[in-house]
């Protein structure tokens, strides 16, 4: 019995023995199937995350040579892009990061809002930060702020941009449009892609409590394209030193079009609808315009070219949203753009496709610089963790001080 019980034990100790080394080998072969998996997603980050963003402009002989030095500025700048490894795995995934960030509550900057009352009897508001940090020019340096659509002065990311314009030195000053930002509508005018025309009287207004500031322009998304045709607008008249105009959608109409060009498009727009239906119309509907609109049809508006159909062209006296857009599309006034322009867009921005872009009209104008990224989404650009402000951020704060020195 005891021999039994002896080699017993002996066979439950080898069994367990080879159960080790089984386990242990099926973690050696895991580890290393994980290490190989983790190897081949860093050389393709290395490879093609990390490429460097395209940059689009004038051929280099034809350019004078202090826009030459701007142009090497840009391309060396354009050398700290750095894609988040997650976050801007995909247009989608940076584009959806970035919209919750945008929703999150803001701890507003410290300064105060300015009414504006515009000459037609419409209100807008300037958001003031307060006066920058530092200032090593000791000049009076401004930077107006265009937020993009369902966005105002206490939005997530425009507050965190007045705070790192704040840190550089500029004075950050962002612009509500009409009835948005908590502004009531005080004419049969709201704030949308038209916009552009009650520029001239805030810049005034900025003019008039700043003298000798150096004037600049920053904008998102919508915002862009207000700005992009304001500069287009004003041509060699504009009060702007220079420009910056993150996810700009350039050729409007093709964008709206590639935004009702699949089912994913598709989704994408009815939550854009929605959130600018809830977003932008409480100030309408509240007033004694909304009497104006046919608020049957609105609520059913599936998509952007239908809700602006119902109420952006029956207030503003569009003939249809292909008027609209055509009406306030930058892409007719580029080639009168005067003053240097940054325009950074990214490859997989599901909002604004790159294919809706005019890039060889962008090209031909010496004053624009249009950078092309691989990731980023729409207005989704990270630091890839190695930095507390957006890239974004630091790109324009860069250009801006080098157009001081232009």
């Amino acid at each position: 019995r005891a021999l039994r019980s002896s080699g017993d034990s002996w066979g439950l100790a080898r069994q367990a023995a080879m159960t080790w080394q089984d386990a242990a080998a099926g973690a050696t072969v895991g580890a290393g199937g994980s290490l190989l998996a983790a190897m081949v997603l860093l050389q393709r980050y290395l490879r093609r995350e990390l490429k460097r963003p395209e940059l689009v402009h004038a051929p280099l002989e034809e350019r004078a040579l202090e826009d030459q030095h701007l142009l090497q500025e840009v391309k060396l700048l354009l050398r700290e892009y750095w894609p988040h490894p997650v976050l801007e795995f995909s247009g989608y995934i940076s584009t959806a990061w970035s919209a919750t960030w945008a929703a999150l509550p803001a701890i507003s900057t410290p300064g105060f809002i300015e009414l504006v009352s515009l000459r037609d009897g419409g209100t807008v508001s300037l958001h003031w930060g307060e006066p920058p940090a530092a200032n090593e020019c000791g000049e009076d340096r401004v930077v107006l702020i265009f937020p993009g659509l369902n966005n105002d002065s206490n939005t997530s990311f425009i507050q965190d941009s007045i705070r790192h314009l704040r840190q550089a030195g500029f004075q950050a000053v962002v612009i509500n449009y009409r009835a948005t930002g908590g502004l009531p509508m005080t004419s049969p005018r709201f704030g949308c892609l038209d916009s552009w025309q009650d520029v001239p009287e805030v810049v005034e207004r900025i003019f008039a409590r700043h003298p000798s500031c150096t004037l600049f322009g920053l904008g998102f998304s919508m915002g862009a394209a207000i700005l992009l045709r304001h500069l287009g607008e004003m041509g060699p008249q504009v009060r702007m030193r220079a420009a910056v105009a993150i996810a700009a959608p350039v050729d409007i109409d093709k964008a709206v079009e590639a935004l009702e060009s699949s089912k994913r498009k598709r989704a994408l727009n009815f939550a854009m609808v929605t959130g600018l239906k809830l977003f932008m119309m409480r100030a309408l509907l509240g007033s004694p315009y909304a009497e104006r609109l046919d608020r049957g049809k609105m609520w059913k508006s599936l998509s952007l070219r239908q809700l602006e159909e119902e109420t952006i062209c029956r207030m503003h006296g569009y003939q249809d949203a292909t008027d609209y857009y055509m009406s306030n599309c930058p892409k007719a006034k580029l080639h009168q753009i005067s003053v240097p322009t940054l325009v950074v867009n990214s490859e997989d921005d599901p909002v604004i496709t790159i294919k809706s872009l005019p890039i060889e009209e962008m090209r031909k104008n010496h004053s624009i610089y249009l950078a092309i990224t691989r990731r980023g989404g729409h207005i989704g650009w990270g630091s890839g963790g190695l930095g507390a402000a957006c890239w974004t951020d630091n790109m324009a704060v860069d250009f801006l001080q080098a157009c001081m020195i232009r």
